[in-house]
């Protein structure tokens, strides 16, 4: 490569860089074939697919030789640009978020301003990437280490976050999973049952995605888990139990009806029937005509079904 290569390389990193600063609410970041090496449009960034592998390289290659000289973590270190541009480019490398987690650590912590630009950046590399584990772990990081300066809004923007990843990549896991994180770890900005209903508005949009049921099921263990602090002593817990999960028995029994083809739907009904029967919840004697038109299905999703609950006794 060239010094006027090299040159090149630098003014497009440069670019991307400023960029990356300028627009902190890219609404996507594509790969596209273009004589541009760069191309920003309405919140749209285009990177050329010539240009996205020569810079990240370029960036990565000069990333390593800075690090052998400078280990600093000072805030005007030439490493905190350039592991800008890296994690929207390859946010799969650990080391980059690494590095931005030590600047942060050194300099921000509880910095509410640096707190939000650094969430920005992290979900930025999803636009890229949605289904990339290390997004998701920098921003579980951040906001365990920075609680001093946590709000509602930020982690209504996160849950943001997770709905847009979870839109642009099926069954994404990392996404599911940092939602139920967010839920747990901060329950006084969250209401747990206004939560439910979003999950349950997903679910019937979304039948055939079963990360989206599981994390519902896993709401439905955490609601049973944190009652309502105000109830009165008299509250039974056990109906309380039972009614929750007759409801959800009775929900996807629905679903499955108006869609009997959909694989997800039976795994989540088996899932149900596995906890009622686990938690001697009678579910047949309350959902006895739901369960009469669910066995009239005829179809191999139906078959597999049925023959997995013969097998394990649960009829």
């Amino acid at each position: 490569m060239t010094d006027e290569d090299d040159d090149k390389l630098s003014q497009t990193l440069k670019r991307l860089h400023d960029i990356l600063k300028a627009n902190p609410y890219l609404e996507s970041i594509s790969i596209i074939e273009n004589p541009e090496p760069l191309t920003l449009e309405s919140l749209h960034l285009a990177i050329s697919k010539k240009a996205f592998k020569n810079l990240g390289l370029f960036a990565s290659q000069k990333f390593v030789s800075i690090c052998k000289v400078d280990e600093s973590f000072s805030k005007d270190s030439p490493l905190e640009e350039l592991s800008t541009v890296l994690v929207i480019l390859n946010p799969d490398d650990s080391k980059h978020w690494n590095f931005r987690k030590k600047l942060f650590r050194q300099h921000y912590i509880n910095n509410k301003k640096k707190l939000s630009a650094e969430l920005l950046l992290s979900a930025c590399s999803l636009k890229l990437k949605p289904k990339s584990a290390e997004p998701f772990n920098h921003c579980r990081w951040l906001l365990a280490n920075n609680g001093d300066v946590v709000d509602e809004q930020t982690i209504v923007s996160q849950l943001k976050v997770c709905e847009h990843s979870a839109e642009s990549y099926k069954q994404n896991y990392y996404s599911w999973n940092y939602r139920f994180w967010l839920i747990k770890s901060f329950p006084r900005f969250i209401v747990l049952k206004e939560e439910l209903d979003w999950s349950k508005l997903w679910v019937e949009s979304h039948i055939s995605q079963f990360c989206g049921m599981n994390y519902r099921f896993n709401l439905l263990l955490l609601l049973l888990e944190n009652p309502n602090p105000m109830l009165n002593e008299s509250y039974n817990f056990k109906k309380e139990n039972i009614r929750i999960f007759i409801s959800e028995f009775s929900f996807v029994c629905d679903l499955v009806l108006f869609y009997p083809e959909t694989e997800s739907l039976w795994s989540y009904l088996r899932l149900l029937l596995l906890y009622c029967d686990a938690n001697e919840i009678d579910y047949v004697k309350n959902c006895s005509k739901r369960l009469a038109n669910v066995d009239k299905i005829k179809n191999r999703f139906a078959v597999r079904f049925k023959e997995n609950i013969i097998a394990e006794n649960l009829f």
